[in-house]
């Protein structure tokens, strides 16, 4: 059971820590996604989607209904988009080494880790089909 008074403390602390408070502070945590392009992904702004669609449609055919075959594009789209983001900054990195870049690099994952797991979502229901 946790005590009265370090729940008074944690509750102090909570008031410190609200986030940003100007106008300019929230427009700058806004931000904070969207460095690297990785935050949202639009099939129809993508010039590359139409050719995945079309190899991953002809690879699989009749096997995978039309959204797991979205689902199975979209996958991998985000993590071609992960590469090439890790690969930009790999190559920043080894020109400057940075301690940020470092971390923003390995806070890819991030967002690699949940393009897996739908790509591997798509690819179980493929298999339990079969």
């Amino acid at each position: 059971m946790t005590s009265e008074r370090k729940i008074e403390a944690n509750r102090r602390n909570a008031k410190q820590s609200t986030g940003p408070k100007t106008g300019d502070g929230k427009a700058r945590s806004s931000r904070n996604a969207r460095q690297h392009g990785l935050s949202r992904l639009k099939l129809e702004d993508d010039v590359s989607s139409s050719a995945s669609l079309g190899a991953i449609t002809a690879g699989f055919a009749l096997q995978l209904s039309p959204v797991d075959t979205d689902d199975l594009v979209r996958a991998q789209l985000w993590l071609a988009r992960i590469r090439q983001a890790r690969h930009d900054m790999l190559a920043a990195l080894s020109e400057c080494p940075n301690p940020k870049l470092a971390k923003r690099l390995v806070g890819l994952a991030r967002y690699e880790r949940p393009a897996r797991a739908a790509q591997r979502r798509v690819l179980k229901r493929w298999l339990k089909q079969g």
